[in-house]
């Protein structure tokens, strides 16, 4: 289901140049390539690893006087490598945990334009070397590659050390020219990616330092892919692939790609074979990602399997990067593909209905909405699937789980439900409620009982009740498979689906109310009615309005028909027969007639008689 816009594919094929990293030649007037590449000898040696893969300051000319240093002072200095540039040192102090953190850093002009008198680098294609607590030994490095010499940074590297011990590195890659990437704080990525760049056309990955070898391997989110499909600036769709050692075991190590991540921990010989065992893979189904609507993304796949790490263009060698220069990492322009091909053993299927009250996951102005910058995700309930992540939204968001293998990234159309479903998915659940300042209304299940790929079982639970409230086992869902390209099943989504389902629900909700207008609707319910932030949120409201009063004009007539029965039996029984096909018909959402039916109730029609 690629689909890949015009615009992405020019942008893909800017972005491979990039990664494989021989900076482009100069056009006519643009600003001239940093000296940075033919300066390379002095800046590379002088924050080149020890055998070991360790960096330390403590060795340096200059320490005792960096040393001496107090806060807010520095000094300027020129390497004394050959053709060695520009350098100075500081020292910083800032709050961290509610504790003071001493910073010692050292800033290396890699590419020359360092200002006399300068009391800091610049972001394009500066290095800053970072130790925290002022002992000799090096805790970060942040440095910045400008690939075209406009002034901007293209790539951005955060190591990380421990005990002086080069251990494990971000990268990012501006892949839109915003120049926005990591957002940081005392000299590391700040754990908020929102103020990052989830925005548009950008990847981020990870790398483990192996130092027998001294080299990059892939781990833990590698890459996070981000896709502007539309170009205005803001991303349509989100892959994140999580790189762990094959040989892991799901029994005891649930969460690997993040746990041996760790700076902490030394790098591990198994690490060497890596493979891609989880995938995400989220869209935005609707189209409404855009500066009033950030991260608006609608569905996501979560899958697990074992593929090897091994792709076409994985190698983005950079020389303006230190070593080690290569960075491994399925390239930007590729990652959907694999997304959409990707061999999975099972798969889960989340739908983001509304937001959930009982959590807080979004941030800034939107983030009652919970709209997360790494899209629609899986959540470590139920059907507990390997390297998942989190923080998850456990109310209003479907879930569907497929448990067998599969390769495509297959949907379909049901009408007993206008929803859109994984296809191949053997059971799914959606728990409702905690919406519109309201508690719980109860639990959605949806089951394939043939094993033919599509749901034909649902029950409805309410709150506190353990037996369903209602029960449908139907004959026919009217169900269709849908189209294997993005653009295409967004249009059919946002002209046909959705109206049709909006309509639908308006037309028999009106048709029920003729027949118990008394049944008020929950405040919650209109509240989040009100509140709802798009059609997609609307139409779930509405479904459970209708929901609500379906069951209790059921009951209603039924009650009727009980207490009706000593007096006309042939009567109450009519009305028997009326509600169970009335109820074939709603299970099955062949609304159209459920409305018809309701109205001869209501006009008292018999059977057979005009209007049947």
């Amino acid at each position: 289901m690629v689909g890949i816009h015009p615009h992405l594919r020019r942008t893909a094929a800017a972005c491979v140049a990039i990664l494989l990293c021989s900076p482009p030649a100069a056009a006519a007037g643009a600003p001239k390539a940093p000296s940075r590449g033919a300066r390379a000898a002095w800046w590379k040696a002088e924050t080149a690893l020890s055998e070991s893969g360790t960096l330390s300051l403590a060795g340096k000319t200059w320490w005792a006087k960096a040393k001496a240093l107090k806060p807010r002072e520095h000094f300027a200095l020129k390497s004394a490598l050959p053709n060695g540039g520009r350098m100075l040192v500081r020292r910083e102090q800032s709050r961290a945990g509610g504790k003071t953190l001493n910073m010692l850093v050292w800033v290396i002009d890699d590419d020359g334009d360092m200002p006399d008198g300068a009391d800091n680098g610049d972001t394009d294609s500066d290095c800053y070397v970072v130790d925290y607590g002022v002992d000799g030994s090096v805790d970060r490095m942040v440095d910045y590659l400008d690939n075209d010499g406009d002034g901007d940074p293209d790539e951005m590297d955060i190591r990380y050390f421990h005990g002086g011990q080069l251990r494990i590195a971000w990268f990012g890659f501006d892949l839109d020219d915003d120049s926005r990437m990591w957002s940081l704080s005392n000299y590391q990525y700040d754990h908020n990616f929102f103020r990052s760049d989830p925005y548009g056309d950008s990847m981020i990955c990870a790398g483990k330092y192996d130092p027998e070898r001294r080299r990059w391997t892939p781990i833990s989110e590698c890459p996070f892919a981000f896709y502007d499909t539309d170009g205005d600036g803001f991303s349509e769709a989100v892959v994140r692939a999580s790189a762990v050692p094959l040989g892991f075991d799901p029994k005891t190590e649930r969460d690997p790609g993040n746990a041996l991540f760790s700076f902490t921990k030394p790098f591990e010989p198994r690490m060497r074979k890596i493979g891609v065992v989880n995938v995400r893979y989220s869209i935005d189904v609707d189209g409404l990602s855009s500066k009033d609507r950030p991260l608006h993304y609608d569905l996501g796949f979560n899958m697990i399997g074992r593929l090897p790490y091994r792709f076409s263009g994985m190698e983005h060698t950079n020389p303006l990067r230190r070593p080690p220069e290569t960075v491994i990492c399925v390239p930007h322009d590729a990652a959907r593909g694999v997304a959409e091909t990707y061999p999975a053993e099972a798969t889960g299927f989340s739908w983001r209905e509304y937001a959930d009250d009982t959590v807080t996951l979004g941030f800034g102005p939107r983030a009652d909405k919970d709209r997360r910058w790494e899209g629609v995700f899986w959540i470590w309930r139920r059907r507990i699937m390997h390297n998942t992540g989190g923080p998850t939204q456990t109310w209003n968001m479907r879930r569907e789980y497929r448990p067998t293998l599969s390769t495509k990234r297959e949907l379909y159309y049901c009408r007993a439900d206008r929803r859109i479903h994984l296809k191949g998915a053997a059971e799914g659940w959606l728990q409702v409620g905690h919406l519109g300042g309201g508690k719980a209304w109860g639990e959605i299940r949806m089951f394939d009982t043939d094993a033919d790929g599509y749901f034909d079982r649902w029950e409805t639970y309410r709150a506190g009740t353990p037996t369903p409230a209602r029960t449908a086992t139907v004959r026919d869902a009217g169900v269709r498979d849908l189209p294997a390209d993005w653009t295409e099943l967004g249009r059919i989504y946002t002209t046909e689906i959705l109206p049709e389902a909006l309509r639908a629900d308006r037309e028999i909700i009106d048709a029920m109310r003729t027949l118990l207008p008394d049944h008020p609707t929950p405040e919650s319910l209109q509240k989040a009615l009100a509140d709802a932030d798009d059609g997609t949120e609307k139409r779930y409201v509405l479904d459970l309005v209708r929901e609500d009063l379906y069951l209790a004009l059921v009951r209603h007539l039924r009650t009727a028909g009980v207490q009706g029965a000593d007096a006309d039996e042939s009567k109450a029984w009519d009305l028997a027969a009326r509600l169970s096909r009335l109820d074939a018909a709603y299970a099955e959402g062949r609304f159209d007639q459920a409305v018809r039916m309701l109205d001869r109730l209501r006009q008292g029609v018999a059977p057979g008689e005009k209007g049947q």
